[in-house]
């Protein structure tokens, strides 16, 4: 067992046995707390990969300037100890001045990375309306402690409502428990979640701060995790990366203040805010570290910069509130698990949220510059929020914004505008489904792009009774079988989990395609509650899963369904559709039959007689898009240990978090290899299996 899950074990003792002494080791939430929140919403996640894109080009050269973040405190406080003063709270802003702009007294030359960030805070002095403001909410609770599970931002659970986090930083100061000094949430999650929670015994430099973390560093630390930054050692081992290329590699955490400690080949950063030293051993951020920050403000959290939160109060001369007041009321369906939203502005995403309870009625109230938004919504099923499973809808209302919905399928986009300008004019090229269009800039009451037509296009139709037309069967848990057949006397099922129970399509050309659609049939057999299948495709970087059928949520065995799933985008030349299956070993089936792929092409875009040549052309052998690596990962669903049988040699297996973060590493041996989970939280894991030519294969695992 590596260091990384040894950690995590002893840590996971400490706190279920007793709690951690006011000298115990740092401790921080923020990496479970992402956990959690892309358990919930597998959209989290794909908001980090954009930001990460984004990231990756940015350069914090060419924005040199002097970035200010307005903030409010909220004190939740059960007692007057925990009613900090207000001495104390402007200590800890003071603390992430100093930090943030290298300003510390304690600043040195021993890592020469170590720069000025560029960012600095301030208290607000305008509210959400306008009005004059310290920027400090003080509220009494019955609450003895919050734990990590964001109910302390929530005045219906004991907490503190925050202020609109496109606009403000939340920071909430109260009883944590659990030997939790603090925790953050990261860009691109819940608007109603968002901000950062301490301790109220580890914030500032006066009254109830205690050594060795009463310097302010818990917050610097928290905030660094607010704007994007990971922990130093990148929550794993030496392959793990904390996406900061001038941070050398850690196998893990350093604690008190282990200077000169060396892993992986190299002297370990304990003086970066980022680990998890004490306040009195911290003091940098690095050049790389600031890169990923200054994106975060020019990205996701862009509105920050345009906030007014630290302006003059309405009327008095100066600087006063001309931001505009929206409210967004979401009413979930009965699965508003699968519902998420955005709301963009030209700097980018400006608030988000979701995933909801079942019928819930949600609302949001934001502050926005004048300027036009796009708000999206999402519906990882794929039936929008209205009508077939409750009566869901969505609005957004205020300063002449009138916008509402609910009928859609994966997603729809509204365009508003607030200060008195206009929406842009749908266009041919906008991106968006706009109105009657029957597909993005394609056809209806917009004039189609170029002057062409959005053409309907079969692309194929394979009831696999005599072969499998464009489809490649994974292995030998995909066969063409006469067991239980749909229609006519075959059918193809999918059997169990494993890297074989797959039905993946050619590589087709659709670089035209406005959308497809993808029309078939299936019948379930003996599959237990909890267990699913996937429609995929790969658009040129890799499988992404477009709906998901979970039995005893969308089916039942033994009887037959017809689905279709309309997706839509921007097509490449290399287009597959698999179809997955992701139950138990114990021999349960999803029978498929009457496959269906149609598409709504831009005749301008492409020539359709040479696509079709395209589409028809001989299927490649089977082989070519079978995987080479041939393993089994069972029990799965298992509340004891995981094992991986492989039949040949030169294979590695990693047990991760869902964020990546490496839990243990082992080489395989062919035959049967046991990968110990039984001491892990329940909860959603991924195995992770690599080979020496560079074959890949993940599989979900779920701890019970």
């Amino acid at each position: 067992m590596n260091s990384a899950i040894t950690h995590f074990l002893a840590l996971a003792a400490i706190i279920l046995f007793g709690g951690l002494s006011l000298a115990a080791q740092r401790n921080c939430g923020a990496m479970e707390l992402l956990e959690q929140q892309i358990q919930q919403d597998p959209t989290r996640l794909e908001r980090l990969e954009e930001l990460e894109k984004f990231t990756s080009t940015f350069d914090a050269s060419e924005n040199k300037a002097i970035l200010t973040i307005p903030v409010v405190v909220h004190i939740v406080y059960n007692n007057s100890t925990e009613n900090i003063s207000e001495a104390q709270i402007l200590s800890q802003i003071q603390v992430l001045n100093d930090d943030f702009r290298r300003l510390n007294s304690d600043a040195n030359g021993v890592w020469s990375q170590a720069t000025d960030s560029e960012i600095e805070f301030c208290m607000a002095t305008v509210d959400p309306n306008g009005n004059a403001t310290n920027g400090i909410i003080r509220q009494a609770t019955t609450r003895t402690s919050f734990g990590t599970n964001n109910s302390v931002k929530s005045s219906s659970t004991g907490g503190s409502n925050p202020w609109p986090a496109a606009d403000y930083l939340n920071i909430w100061v109260c009883d944590i428990g659990g030997g939790i000094l603090g925790y953050a949430q990261f860009p691109g999650g819940p608007a109603n979640t968002d901000g950062v929670v301490n301790d109220y015994r580890y914030y500032g430099t006066t009254g109830t701060a205690t050594a060795p973390f009463n310097l302010g560093r818990t917050m610097t630390h928290e905030v660094g995790h607010y704007l994007n930054l990971r922990h130093i050692w990148g929550d794993g081992n030496c392959n793990a990366d904390d996406f900061v290329s001038d941070t050398p590699n850690s196998d893990g955490p350093n604690y008190a203040c282990a200077t000169g400690s060396v892993s992986c080949n190299s002297v370990d950063m304990v003086q970066n805010y980022m680990d998890y030293s004490d306040d009195g051993c911290m003091n940098l951020f690095t050049a790389g570290q600031k890169t990923r920050m200054k994106a975060a403000l020019a990205g996701s959290r862009s509105s920050l910069g345009n906030s007014n939160g630290c302006g003059t109060a309405g009327g008095g001369g100066g600087n006063a509130c001309t931001d505009s007041e929206v409210s967004l009321i979401i009413v979930a369906d009965s699965y508003g698990s699968e519902t998420s939203w955005t709301l963009t502005g030209t700097g980018g995403v400006v608030a988000s949220g979701g995933p909801y309870a079942n019928n819930s009625t949600n609302t949001e109230t934001f502050c926005l510059p004048d300027g036009c938004y796009d708000f999206t919504i999402n519906d990882s099923f794929g039936d929008g929020i209205c009508c077939a499973y409750g009566n869901g809808s969505y609005s957004l209302s205020g300063s002449g914004v009138s916008v509402s919905g609910g009928s859609f399928a994966s997603s729809e986009t509204s365009n508003f505008c607030v200060g008195g300008g206009n929406p842009p004019a749908p266009t041919c090229s906008d991106g968006v489904q706009n109105g009657t269009e029957t597909g993005v800039d394609c056809g209806g009451s917009c004039a189609p792009c170029g002057g062409g037509a959005c053409t309907d296009v079969n692309i194929s139709s394979d009831n696999f009774e005599s072969n499998y037309g464009i489809w490649n069967d994974g292995g030998s848990d995909c066969v063409r079988s006469s067991i239980r057949p749909i229609q006519g006397a075959i059918s193809v099922y999918l059997r169990d989990n494993t890297s074989t129970s797959v039905l993946t399509t050619n590589a087709l050309n659709l670089s035209g395609f406005e959308e497809i659609t993808v029309d078939f049939s299936y019948f379930p057999f003996d599959m237990e509650n909890g267990e699913d299948f996937w429609l995929q495709v790969n658009n040129g970087s890799g499988f992404q899963t477009i709906v998901t059928w979970a039995a005893g949520t969308d089916f039942s065995n033994n009887t037959l369904y017809n689905e279709s799933v309309t997706i839509t985008g921007n097509f490449s030349s290399s287009v597959q559709v698999r179809f997955r299956c992701d139950a138990s070993t114990n021999s349960d089936f999803v029978h498929l039959d009457n496959i269906e792929l149609s598409g709504c092409v831009n005749g301008t875009r492409m020539d359709l007689n040479n696509n079709r040549e395209m589409l028809a052309s001989e299927a490649p052998e089977a082989d070519d898009f079978a995987t080479d690596m041939v393993y089994q990962v069972f029990p799965n669903p298992t509340a004891g240990d995981i094992n991986v049988r492989i039949d040949e040699a030169g294979y590695t297996a990693r047990l991760t978090t869902v964020t990546g973060r490496v839990l243990a590493e082992q080489v395989l041996v062919v035959g049967s290899n046991r990968i110990i989970t039984d001491k892990l939280a329940t909860g959603m894991y991924l195995i992770v299996l690599e080979g020496a030519d560079g074959s890949r294969e993940v599989e979900k695992v779920i701890v019970r």
